[in-house]
């Protein structure tokens, strides 16, 4: 949080959420922050999340607070999920494994 209780984190630009959408045809977005959107972002839309719900919209799901991401290299990484049934849950914990080059 900054001096205005602005939070300082990092987010995905809405460029980069469409490329990866449109032209890589990602299925799901991933990172380490707790959220898709920047904290600046944020708190200029209203305590909205924009970015978020775009992917909502576009139907990709999101895998945040992953972490030793720092260890994956830019490409050619397999990642898989295992996941819980999802009957009518808002979120839930996964295990993210990385199978490198």
């Amino acid at each position: 949080m900054d001096d205005q209780g602005i939070q300082r984190t990092p987010g995905w630009s809405h460029d980069a959420l469409v490329y990866l959408i449109e032209e890589v045809q990602a299925k799901a977005i991933g990172h380490e922050i707790l959220n898709t959107d920047a904290g600046l972002t944020v708190a200029e839309s209203g305590d909205k999340l924009p970015e978020e719900y775009y992917l909502l919209l576009k139907d990709i799901y999101q895998i945040e607070v992953l972490n030793n991401l720092d260890q994956v290299p830019a490409s050619g990484a397999l990642i898989t999920i295992a996941f819980p049934h999802f009957s009518q849950a808002a979120s839930s914990p996964v295990r993210a494994i990385a199978i490198l080059p």
